[in-house]
């Protein structure tokens, strides 16, 4: 569910004040009736914009209220927030001896409740700024507002909280059952004379239907003690892997400052994996810190502690030696470009096993044949070798397109090793102001082992076998940076059953990837990301669309910035020109005369020339083909 939602955070308020009244209200039975009770309720509900129905408020000695069928409306977007077949709630007696009445017990049961969808991602890595900028504008003020909901809930007295009873709650993403995000079977806070203690059951849909129990206990001494068990399910057995994760430390809730904190002893236990935690959550921001640090993990514990269908294909890759990892995380809401990210692996000793290592993780330096794994279960094949004609040495693709795509996919590739912490906090930021997921923070070396290994299916475990393949590629394998970067310029997606730069120069262009304009090389580069809709940036007479030409000119003056390209050489972002005359004209305008775009520019790159064995056709441009070697930095002067 998004954080950010609107309707969230006028929701966990109403429900909130919800109880308030429903307290305040039972002092008062004997005075009013269900009328009165229902009065306040609508009131409270308008008040956050929101419409509150129900079938019945029954009123009950000594101090109860239960309400049925009740239901909770947005109007604005006409979406049903919430729907429960019954809500109760007792006051406690005693409390009002004391003349502060709380609520004794709060029972809900068969609800549903839906929250809207994230927005996705936008399709290209890099956007024009000003077209960035006007369609999304910034909306951190509505996420730092949500997340100040989130910490106050938070912040809620746990020892002191009702019991609480939860059956057969439902947590949606949508209306659409198929969005289903989380359910909750039986979920109990129960108080205690020692503390209080969370006990529940439900299913979680983060790998599949993921069925959880956890049972936690929170001492008056501040002592988090519990563990929680997810059943993974394996496609290939039909069983249910374990994933056992437990908790020890101390978690003060510290109201008066506003601040949860995380004791620096706290141990969260993954398998048999300890994980060292520290942190605090502040209303001031709101802002959160964390440290999260692991030592001496050998694969073999790693194996043990997490199910196999979490492992994916990392499981057939054999290592010696063990590791450390640190991370560390800061975010203050309030100050979005603020974030800082840190994270870092430590080998002690550790190589790839070559006998026991089934994926040929080791032989990608040498001529090989690449099963490449498409988006909805799709492959191609493809063979990186002289014998594919099409197969191209890094320096037989012009550089123009190879720092075209650097640019746009991952900039700090040359500096980065695997994963890009700067990437994530530019991310991290970007988001927060949108208020959505706006921008990944992937890096060619991961996209490359998606491609390679693992596939396109957005799993959070996906993800995290994506960032330890990428580590693994730059750290174990010994392949260096131009080697990734040529396998990466070979196999990806720039059509339909058009992969690599050579097949795409010749599919858009007729021509070879060894020779191309500044035009052409751009134009390819907006391909990359969302490649079988390529024919979208093209208007009905088969021109560039404004769009696309000004997402092309950002990736050019970023390639300026970056000393990659001088700039007298990218034209304005109105004279931009792509001329269609390879195969893929006939998809474009299949009845219309060659010619598209033929407009003349002055000083525009003299038109590309095709090459039949990717040799270099244009050695009186200078810097054609040179790719710095790793770790160099970039010619300012503008050659490449």
């Amino acid at each position: 569910m998004p954080p950010h939602s609107p309707v969230r955070t006028a929701f966990v308020w109403f429900f909130i004040l919800l109880l308030v009244l429903l307290a305040g209200g039972l002092i008062a039975i004997p005075l009013v009736g269900p009328r009165v009770i229902g009065h306040e309720i609508t009131s409270a509900a308008s008040a956050r914009r929101l419409e509150v129905r129900w079938g019945a408020i029954v009123v009950s000695y000594p101090a109860q209220v239960s309400i049925t069928r009740l239901t909770v409306i947005d109007p604005a977007r006409g979406d049903t927030v919430m729907r429960g077949d019954s809500l109760l709630a007792a006051l406690d007696l005693y409390s009002l001896l004391r003349l502060r009445p709380a609520l004794k017990r709060v029972q809900f049961a068969h609800a549903r409740i839906a929250f809207p969808h994230a927005e996705a991602a936008a399709i290209d890595t890099l956007a024009p700024d000003e077209a960035e900028n006007a369609a999304h504008p910034d909306h951190s003020d509505r996420l730092r507002r949500a997340a100040e909901t989130l910490v106050e809930t938070f912040l809620l007295p746990a020892r002191h909280m009702p019991h609480l009873d939860l059956r057969d709650v439902t947590l949606a993403g949508g209306s659409d059952e198929s969005a289903m995000s989380a359910g909750i079977e039986w979920l109990e806070l129960e108080p205690g004379p020692d503390g209080v203690r969370l006990t529940g059951a439900g299913r979680v849909g983060l790998e599949g239907d993921v069925p959880f129990e956890l049972a936690l206990h929170y001492g008056n001494d501040d002592q988090l003690r519990g563990e929680a068990t997810f059943g993974v399910p394996d496609a290939n057995s039909g069983r249910l892997e374990p994933l056992r994760i437990g908790i020890t430390g101390v978690v003060t809730q510290d109201r008066g400052a506003g601040v949860l904190r995380i004791g620096d002893s706290t141990r969260v236990t993954i398998g048999t994996i300890p994980v060292l935690v520290s942190g605090a959550l502040e209303r001031r921001g709101p802002s959160i810190r964390v440290q999260i640090g692991c030592t001496g993990v050998t694969q073999e514990q790693f194996f043990e502690s997490v199910p196999r269908p979490l492992l994916g294909p990392l499981a057939g890759i054999a290592a010696q030696g063990s590791w450390d990892y640190r991370l560390g995380f800061r975010l203050d809401l309030s100050q979005p470009d603020s974030v800082d990210f840190d994270a870092d692996v430590v080998s002690h000793g550790l190589f790839i096993d070559p006998a026991h290592t089934k994926l040929d993780v080791l032989q990608l330096d040498e001529p090989f044949v690449a099963t490449i794994h498409l988006p909805h279960g799709r492959f191609a094949v493809r063979d990186l070798s002289p014998a594919n004609p099409h197969y191209r040495p890094l320096e037989a693709i012009d550089s123009l397109l190879v720092y075209a795509v650097i640019t746009n996919e991952d900039g700090g590739f040359f500096e980065h090793h695997g994963f890009n912490t700067e990437a994530v906090k530019h991310a991290i930021a970007e988001n927060i102001r949108a208020g959505a997921f706006r921008r990944g923070a992937g890096t060619i070396t991961m996209q490359l082992a998606r491609n390679l290994f693992l596939g396109h299916e957005r799993t959070l475990s996906r993800k995290a076998q994506e960032v330890i393949f990428a580590w693994v590629l730059e750290h174990l394998t010994y392949l260096t940076k131009q080697r990734l970067l040529e396998i990466y310029l070979n196999i990806i997606e720039w059509g339909p059953d058009v992969h690599g730069a050579d097949e795409a120069a010749r599919y858009y262009f007729g021509t070879g990837a060894s020779k191309l304009s500044v035009d052409q090389a751009l134009f390819l580069t907006t391909v990359v990301p969302a490649p079988r809709q390529w024919r979208y940036r093209f208007d009905e007479a088969g021109a560039l669309r404004p769009f696309e030409r000004a997402q092309m000119h950002f990736i050019g003056r970023a390639m300026v910035a970056k000393g990659w390209l001088a700039a007298e050489e990218l034209p304005a972002a109105d004279s931009l020109r792509v001329e269609i005359t390879g195969a893929a004209r006939e998809e474009l305008v299949p009845e219309r005369e060659p010619g598209l775009e033929t407009e003349a520019r002055t000083g525009a790159a003299e038109p590309a020339r095709a090459d039949s064995a990717g040799a270099d056709t244009s050695a009186t441009r200078p810097g054609v083909g040179a790719v710095p070697s790793q770790g160099a930095a970039p010619d300012s002067s503008g050659a490449h």
